[in-house]
């Protein structure tokens, strides 16, 4: 079974995980998806790389299935730690893409929201009066006349 390694191919030619993402027509995740193993990468990802850069055969690996994989042991605090740190990634990238919001943030736009309302409201109240003022000094002839 071969797999491509599609992070080595992208740091040798110096690509983001952006600019890639660009290049296949895809989401940034997906890039990292399938570096990080979670998801193959698709038929039609290689021919598009091929076509771009020619022979992409270099970067192909044979993984045995019966490969043995020493896995790090873990304490509950490190798995916690990375939990928060994904957790912390996930709100960051949530705000960036401007789909949440600081509670910090909501309170000032609240308080901006009150402040133009009231605004709003005291310009309406001058318009009225000014309007009022209008209609009573309406035609100046008439006023003349009623004297």
């Amino acid at each position: 079974m071969q797999r491509f390694d599609l992070k080595r191919f992208r740091i040798d030619r110096e690509l983001t995980q952006k600019e890639l993402a660009e290049l296949l027509m895809c989401k940034q995740n997906y890039i990292s998806n399938i570096e990080n193993g979670i998801k193959p990468i698709s038929k039609e990802k290689l021919d598009i790389l091929q076509s771009k850069f020619g022979d992409i055969s270099k970067y192909y690996s044979d993984i045995s299935p019966k490969q043995n994989t020493v896995l790090k042991e873990v304490t509950p605090e490190d798995f916690m730690f990375a939990g928060a740190d994904a957790f912390s990634r996930q709100v960051v990238k949530m705000m960036n893409d401007k789909l949440i919001a600081p509670y910090g943030m909501l309170v000032e736009k609240d308080k901006e929201i009150e402040r133009l309302n009231r605004l709003i409201g005291r310009l309406q109240n001058e318009i009225e009066e000014l309007k009022k003022g209008s209609a009573q000094t309406g035609n100046p002839a008439e006023c003349a006349n009623a004297v």
